[in-house]
């Protein structure tokens, strides 16, 4: 796990432009409410069951580095709880899977800010996201248990945000959506399954 939020650091740093000592620099804090999905993972476990949205939270802090006109960058670096809930049933035999699955990302995001007062803002960006940790947890004919497949899951993940918010003077009101561009399988092959992720966020953030 520190070598993963070590090289998380390393990234943002990477990104941050040239001169940005130049530049007029901020950053802040944010923490809000995750809704993770896993698009067609039902279909590879049980074909025909009900998917619902893993509810989860996200934290972190970013910087912003402004270079007038509106535009800046903005690398940030989150705790955020992904994951996707399955339910099936045929009348005689029903099961539930729990998909859980916790990530640092690292969104390295252009941001378009407009209005006076209290005003919008629009963000987009790739992002990269470090594993921590994946289980799965099953309900079977009255029989429960939970296991780790933090092995079967790519440790990496790069991803697609776009989104945006307003602010409040120093709060900020925001809301993104992370598509996975990464198939999630890590012994997957051509003709194996393609399992993606896709996370929504409502995050309040501080702005210093």
């Amino acid at each position: 796990m520190s070598l993963r939020l070590l090289v998380a650091t390393v990234a943002v740093i990477a990104f941050l432009p040239y001169g940005a000592a130049a530049q007029q620099v901020g950053g802040g804090v944010k923490v809000g409410l995750s809704l993770g999905d896993v698009p067609k993972f039902a279909d590879e476990i049980y074909r025909g069951a009900n998917t619902s949205l893993r509810t989860g939270f996200a934290a972190g802090g970013f910087i912003a580095v402004r270079f007038g006109n509106g535009f800046s960058v903005q690398p940030e670096v989150l705790y955020t709880q992904k994951g996707v809930k399955i339910d099936y049933s045929d009348g005689s035999t029903s099961a539930d899977l729990r998909y859980t699955a916790d990530y640092i990302d690292v969104p390295v995001l252009a941001r378009y800010t407009f209005g006076k007062g209290v005003r919008g803002y629009v963000i987009a960006g790739p992002s990269f996201n470090f594993q921590l940790n994946t289980k799965v947890a099953t309900s079977f004919f009255g029989q429960s248990g939970e296991q780790d497949v933090s092995e079967d899951v790519e440790s990496l993940e790069f991803a697609l945000v776009i989104g945006g918010g307003i602010e409040l003077g120093p709060l900020l009101l925001e809301a993104r959506w992370s598509e996975g561009l990464t198939n999630l399988a890590a012994d997957s092959t051509s003709e194996g399954p393609v399992i993606k992720s896709r996370t929504y966020l409502f995050l309040v953030g501080f702005r210093f």
